[in-house]
């Protein structure tokens, strides 16, 4: 890191001597010509500066997923610049011309004045006294003694520390709430006494029959009255499956109408519609997990009241100088350095193993998480399901199923025919193209071809086609409901063929990782918005300990919640639109590269080679991290701890301060960069190397 500050200087310089040497327009105004300069400023740290505190790989990660500045970030960026211009002056005010000095100390106060300020202001009105104080009065303090180069070279540390800081934090947040957003038609149609009549969206009212077709969203919560249709409520529950709707069934806005047509009648329009709600609670989510200080802050800070009370007994039985140097005796200072340079050390590290971590803290409260919820549809299983197995009856034969369910899904893009097109294709069974098709009313598809009319959909679709079931197929339809399958079924020419049984299809990685993640002593959920029977089969299946199903967005939440009330840490991963709102709320947060954009921008951490299994990588991770940063700390206790008993012992003063100031410093970023040395050793190397302590189990890898 020492590296950093030639750069900076350097490139300062450079930087300032090229603004200067421009001329200025006439036409802007002085705080117009301040913004520039300060852009073009901000730019510069951005393209020169920011690359030195960070991996390329976790360069390019965050640019993918629209990191940017705060003003919080941009007002340190300024400080550091000014800190290291007033670090030139008071060398120049040492060695040419002692004026310059005093000058520096002015503007040395100035640079630190607002960090002074607000920790004043946090010690008068919380109550609370914070290591910046000591910070602050120690440069201070420095100024008064005439130390007028350490002291800014200090100031510069302080800055670099919270620049440091500032690389392990995300500042990118989307616009979460405009993603349930709805656009409602301009008109719609409703029955009125059994006639249907177009009215304005804005006079439609609770009460009135609202009726709706194929490709339709929906505009409202209701409850269907009159007729059928498969609803796709993928924007709120998260399952690619469409549903059948009829009447008594409750439908919600935003979800789309594949085919069919329904009588709703409205209970809940705009603001009060589930989906509203939705992105209601998305616009209110605070950022509670971003008001988390960094564990070597809090340390810090406890160190406070000690580090002030030491500072002021060395002025009463030692003297000014003595005071002086506890002051600057690093406890807190090295904490600020090392503890987030550690962070940063391990940010580099995942990004190495294709793990985007947005926000530092989360690595740091990763190492706490003692359960780990998974949603299902799209993280756990894969979208599309597939076919498990084909069940033939009244003479037919497997292959002929298939290839009479192909011919029908020919050209569909919904999950179910994407399902039963790859397992046709995997038995390399002849592609047919129908002569006609078309939706029917419900459920299900039918085409006709060489005289074939050939039916494919639910059982309700069968029985409504007048296509009787036989007893058989009724038991293998109880036994796929226990399981938590689906049947399609396939008639030709008003008679039962078979039936296709469809399975979630899970990530091949998923099995592995459930059995590493139990072995770390985590407890294992499922989240879904699914039925509770195939939840609970894959709960099974899996052997994950515990399932919630049928649950929306909202309520996912609070599942969340409720586990953290009970005194859980939690770690959601999720994928869906319908999972921001949890996302937001866990501990930990985790999304997988290509997920949806809500999805991604909700996460804390991203797992870009869109794997699950990198996820036993990031706990290794944080566990290695949680380790490092404890050695980092107790490094930063020793020189302080000696130059403390030094000064009451042995009358220590400045000099002795920054001297083991220094070396704890030095000792201290040595061990907080090592986990990057691991990386040219291989991954078999580095997992020996961290030396990792599970949570649950508390035994050693």
């Amino acid at each position: 890191m020492l590296h950093i500050l030639p750069v900076l200087l350097m490139g300062g310089s450079v930087w300032a001597g090229k603004q200067l040497s421009k001329k200025r327009r006439p036409q802007k105004t002085t705080l117009e010509l301040l913004k520039t300069v300060d852009t073009h400023y901000q730019q510069f740290f951005q393209t020169k500066v920011d690359p030195l505190f960070g991996s390329k790989q976790r360069s390019q990660q965050m640019q993918e997923f629209g990191g940017t500045y705060n003003e919080k970030e941009a007002d340190t960026n300024r400080r550091l610049g000014l800190a290291i211009t007033n670090t030139k002056v008071a060398l120049l005010g040492a060695v040419v011309y002692h004026p310059l000095s005093w000058v520096s100390g002015m503007g040395l106060m100035y640079i630190m004045w607002p960090m002074m300020q607000r920790n004043l202001q946090i010690l008068l009105q919380e109550r609370r006294v914070k290591y910046r104080l000591v910070a602050s009065l120690s440069i201070y303090s420095g100024l008064a003694a005439g130390y007028y180069v350490v002291s800014s070279l200090m100031a510069v540390v302080v800055f670099l520390a919270f620049k440091v800081a500032a690389r392990t934090e995300a500042y990118s947040q989307a616009a979460l709430k405009g993603a349930f957003a709805l656009q409602p038609p301009a008109s719609v149609w409703i029955q009125v006494d059994g006639i249907e009549t177009e009215i304005s969206f804005v006079e439609l009212q609770v009460g009135d029959i609202i009726m709706l077709s194929a490709g339709q969203i929906i505009p409202v919560d209701g409850l269907v009255i009159e007729g059928m249709a498969t609803i796709d409520q993928h924007i709120l529950t998260g399952e690619s499956q469409p549903v059948e709707k009829e009447p008594e069934n409750k439908v919600f806005a935003n979800t789309l109408v594949l085919t069919g047509k329904i009588y709703v009648r409205v209970e809940q329009t705009g603001t009060d519609t589930a989906a509203a709600q939705i992105g209601r609670i998305l616009g209110n989510v605070g950022s509670h997990r971003l008001e988390h200080e960094a564990r070597s802050e809090q340390l810090a800070d406890k160190l406070t009241l000690p580090v002030l009370a030491a500072s002021s007994l060395a002025l009463v039985t030692v003297g000014p100088g003595g005071a002086a140097a506890i002051m600057n005796s690093g406890f807190g200072s090295t904490l600020f350095f090392s503890g987030p340079l550690s962070m940063l050390s391990h940010l580099n590290l995942a990004s190495h193993y294709g793990i985007l971590v947005k926000d530092g803290r989360s690595l740091e409260r990763l190492h706490d998480v003692d359960t780990v919820v998974f949603d299902k549809t799209g993280t756990l299983t894969l979208e599309q399901p597939e076919v498990n197995a084909i069940h033939c009856c009244n003479g037919w034969q497997e292959a002929q199923v298939l290839t009479c369910a192909a011919l029908a899904e020919h050209r569909q893009t919904h999950p179910v025919a994407k399902a039963v097109l790859a397992a046709a294709k995997q038995r390399e069974l002849e592609a047919a193209i129908p002569d006609s098709a078309s939706y029917a009313v419900g459920f299900g598809v039918q085409v006709n071809h060489e005289n074939k009319s050939i039916q494919v959909g639910s059982q309700r679709f069968m029985q409504q086609s007048g296509v009787a079931i036989p007893e058989e197929m009724e038991a293998i339809q109880g036994q796929c409901q226990e399981t938590g399958n689906s049947l399609i079924f396939v008639a030709v020419n008003g008679q039962l063929a078979g039936a296709l049984e469809l399975q979630a299809q899970l990530r091949p990685e998923t099995v592995e990782l459930v059995d590493k993640l139990h072995r770390r002593g985590l407890k294992l959920c499922i989240l879904s918005g699914d039925h509770r029977q195939p939840t609970r089969h894959l709960a099974q299946r899996l052997g994950i300990d515990d399932f919630f199903a049928e649950v929306l967005p909202e309520g996912k939440a609070d599942m969340i919640r409720q586990l953290q009330g009970s005194g859980r840490k939690v770690c959601f991963v999720g994928d869906g639109i319908n999972d921001a709102i949890a996302l937001q709320q866990a501990d930990v947060s985790v999304s997988l590269r290509g997920a949806t954009t809500i999805a991604t921008d909700s996460a804390q951490i991203v797992l870009m080679n869109q794997s699950l299994q990198q996820l036993d990588k990031l706990f290794e991770i944080a566990y290695g991290f949680n380790k490092n940063l404890n050695q980092t700390m107790r490094i930063a206790y020793i020189p302080g701890s000696v130059l403390i008993g030094g000064v009451f012992l042995f009358h220590f003063g400045m000099p002795a301060a920054l001297l083991l100031y220094g070396s704890g410093v030095t000792a201290a970023m040595s061990k907080a960069l090592s986990p990057l040395r691991t990386i040219t050793k291989g991954e078999n190397s580095q997992a020996h190397n961290m030396d990792i302590v599970f949570p649950g189990n508390k035994q050693k890898k």
